[in-house]
């Protein structure tokens, strides 16, 4: 004969296995979030430096000069985009490949005919190369 006490000892002995899994699967999760906070950045390739005229005369020509930099002890290869985000225009693009611990100046040409006077933005950017994390120095404005 069964007594309300064999239920009820059955349910907190179920709340408990519940409780148990769950603190498990918690814990394991945190773990593993701790675990990737822990772990470095891996490096890779960065925009050194982004330099172009502050001021320029509408319809010449203006040299964007970029810097690229790698960041490891082995050759990579990237692409480098430069634009201008205000206009939508593409001033360069293409692959690049930098020796170990190396950079590399690459200067580009923009046709500023048929632009009105005003206050435009240069964007460079480097796809990231396989494995990096850290992305902050891929990405410079002026």
């Amino acid at each position: 004969m069964k007594t309300n006490y064999d239920k009820k000892g059955w349910r907190v002995i179920l709340i408990l296995f519940i409780y148990t899994i769950l603190s498990i699967k918690l814990s394991d999760s945190s773990r593993a979030t701790e675990i990737k906070k822990a772990q470095p950045p891996v490096n890779g390739v960065a925009i050194v430096s982004l330099d172009a005229p502050l001021r320029v005369t509408i319809g010449r020509k203006v040299n964007v000069e970029v810097v690229i930099g790698n960041e490891r002890t082995s050759k990579v290869t990237t692409i480098l985009t430069v634009t201008c985000p205000t206009t939508k225009q593409q001033i360069g693009r293409e692959a690049e490949t930098l020796q170990s611990l190396s950079s590399q100046k690459i200067t580009y040409s923009w046709n500023t005919r048929g632009l009105k006077e005003g206050t435009y933005v240069i964007r460079a950017e480097l796809e990231k190369v396989p494995g990096e994390t850290d992305l902050d120095d891929n990405v410079r404005g002026k």
